[in-house]
């Protein structure tokens, strides 16, 4: 569990941390292949959401996820770009809901570059990089005895 004024700093930076929806490259389920090919070719994540037409969280897309799905399923390039992106997600990598806790996210962010945010009913509200929690937690390092009295029990 993490000491609860460090969780009160770190939970007031979440504005640094949380990337909302709006702010992000995502793919829409029915999207092909080929849009989602160009569209990671040209930004520098290597995984993004994919949310239905209404913003509703299915999984994350990776340039890897396409090329297994290719080749599991022996389909040429022609086969393969203009199908729908939908049979190619990413559905079981680490979310988290509301009231997320931060021992929650740390404890994620081991696995994952990134945590997508759902509201209750599923829709993705953002994520959390790791690298962004990152330097929450390097200002939380360096900033914690400026706004917080610190001595040993």
């Amino acid at each position: 569990m993490i000491a609860q004024p460090l969780e009160d700093y770190l939970k007031a930076q979440e504005s640094t941390f949380l990337t909302p929806a709006a702010n992000l490259a995502v793919v829409i389920d029915s999207h092909n292949v080929d849009h989602v090919i160009l569209l990671l070719s040209q930004i520098t994540y290597s995984r993004i959401p994919v949310v239905t037409d209404h913003g509703k969280f299915v999984g994350t897309i990776s340039l890897t996820d396409i090329l297994s799905y290719q080749i599991q399923h022996n389909l040429s390039a022609a086969e393969l770009e203009n199908m729908d992106i939908v049979h190619m997600v990413k559905r079981d990598g680490l979310t988290l809901g509301p009231g997320y806790t931060l021992t929650e996210v740390f404890h994620k962010l081991v696995d994952e570059s990134f945590l997508p945010v759902l509201d209750a009913e599923g829709l993705l509200e953002g994520i959390i990089a790791r690298k962004s929690i990152l330097k929450a937690t390097n200002a939380l390092l360096h900033d914690f005895g400026q706004h917080y009295e610190m001595s040993p029990k």
